[in-house]
């Protein structure tokens, strides 16, 4: 092995033992913390989550071809009341007409004939990007994600 090479690893040894031990200050607590603290999820953030969980099972479903969806979530009924994450505004207009939107294109998916369910799935998923695209534009990407590719006519 090299000097150079032997440098490099000892330094770099250095430099990851320096980052684990945590600096004392007079009294010998710690002054930095090693976990983060994060508040815990919203109502509605939960809420989203659990919406989320239930698209995969379904576009999971479509795919397989199954003759049953996963059961709608119940919880997509308290929309308009869950609270948001501090900060976030929800604008008193446009959240409950795109709130209701996608309660309707979950009730079309459940009366949706089976060839038909890509496409209203789809619709549904739609849905959801129209609202992140006015309220809160972070899971834009993983919705993006959610949509089911549909056969050309």
């Amino acid at each position: 092995m090299s000097n150079t090479t032997r440098i490099l690893v000892v330094s770099a040894a250095l430099i990851m033992v320096g980052c684990l031990i945590a600096q004392k200050d007079a009294q010998g607590t710690s002054t930095r913390t090693s976990v983060q603290e994060v508040a815990p999820p919203s109502e509605l953030a939960l809420l989203m989550r659990n919406m989320a969980a239930h698209a995969d099972s379904v576009k999971a479903a479509i795919a397989r071809g199954d003759r049953r969806l996963p059961p709608a979530p119940k919880s997509s009924t308290t929309l308009l009341t869950a609270t948001p994450t501090d900060g976030m505004h929800i604008d008193p207009i446009t959240y409950p007409t795109l709130s209701k939107d996608y309660e309707m294109k979950v009730a079309a998916l459940y009366k949706a004939r089976k060839e038909d369910r890509g496409r209203v799935y789809n619709a549904l998923v739609q849905s959801c990007a129209n609202c992140h695209g006015t309220h809160c534009p972070g899971p834009l990407m993983r919705i993006k994600k959610m949509y089911v590719p549909l056969a050309d006519r």
